[in-house]
This record gives structure tokens, C-alpha cells and sequence, in this order.
């Protein structure tokens, strides 16, 4: 057998479990990338709360009202601002 027709058998064996392998790696970068911008929101999403919660102390509304719009306010965004930078 020549070496030009082993390579061929062996490149023929492999190829389909390469092409696995890029599929499986390609998955998993995108699993990363969406977990970093999940992340990235539940940030900005924290940091809206605390904005929100400043407000609603320092103008008599209730606490608990300026917290949960503040993250309301927040995630949105937070999706929107990763979702331009992603794009």
C-alpha cells in the first residue's frame, strides 16, 4: 500500500469525527457566549435595582416599587445593550 492511499484511508476514517468535534466545539462557544451575556444582564439587572431603590427612598415612594422596576428597567437594558454588542 503507498502512503498517498494510506493517508487517504485514514483521512477518509477521521474526517467525520473531526467535523464532530468542530460541531461539538462550535456549541460550546456559543453556550459560553450566551451564559457571559446572561451574566452581563444579571449585572446591569442588580445595578438598576440599587438606582431604583435610591429613587424610590429618597422620594417617599415604597421601597419594594423602586426595586422591582429598577430591575425591570434594568433587564431591559441590559438585553438590549448586550444584544448590540453581540451583534
Amino acid at each position: 500500500m503507498e502512503k498517498t492511499h494510506a493517508d487517504a484511508i485514514a483521512q477518509a476514517i477521521l474526517e467525520p469525527d473531526l467535523r464532530v468535534q468542530e460541531e461539538v466545539r462550535r456549541k460550546r462557544a456559543k453556550k459560553a457566549a450566551n451564559l457571559l451575556r446572561k451574566r452581563r444582564v444579571a449585572w446591569i439587572v442588580l445595578i438598576g435595582s440599587a438606582i431604583g431603590a435610591a429613587i424610590a427612598y429618597s422620594s417617599g415612594i415604597h421601597f419594594s416599587l423602586g426595586v422591582i422596576w429598577g430591575g425591570v428597567a434594568g433587564s431591559a437594558f441590559g438585553w438590549i445593550a448586550t444584544h448590540r454588542a453581540a451583534a
